[in-house]
């Protein structure tokens, strides 16, 4: 589980006025040893795999169901691009995405499994 919390630490700088010293870099991952790409690639795990189930059940072979965008699944994008008369980008942009209903298939409620 991650943080999104981060502390700093305030001091009594030369003039008496209290201030935050050592700001923490917004930029810097929140978990020690992860990268923004790294944390970013978790965030859309996810809806790759479940891309990669509605890709599977609709006869493309995006590869295993691991939610690892590799290039099989890229290659099984790209076909179901050109079939759905999409552009062909073979990334999982929001239109395709839309039109494969992974957001639907994700967020669906209990009573609907």
């Amino acid at each position: 589980m991650q943080s999104i919390w981060t502390a700093a630490v305030i001091g009594v700088a030369g003039n008496g006025d209290l201030a935050p010293q050592g700001r923490p870099d917004p930029t810097a991952p929140a978990v020690v040893g992860a990268t923004p790409a790294r944390e970013a690639q978790t965030q859309r795990l996810p809806f790759v795999r479940e891309a990669q189930r509605v890709l599977r059940d609709l006869g493309y072979h995006p590869g295993p169901i691991d939610g690892t965008f590799g290039p099989q699944t890229r290659s099984a994008l790209e076909k179901y691009q050109l079939a759905e008369k999409l552009p062909v980008t073979g990334q999982l942009d929001a239109e395709t995405m839309e039109r494969l209903d992974v957001y639907r298939r994700l967020f669906r409620p209990a009573r609907d499994l």
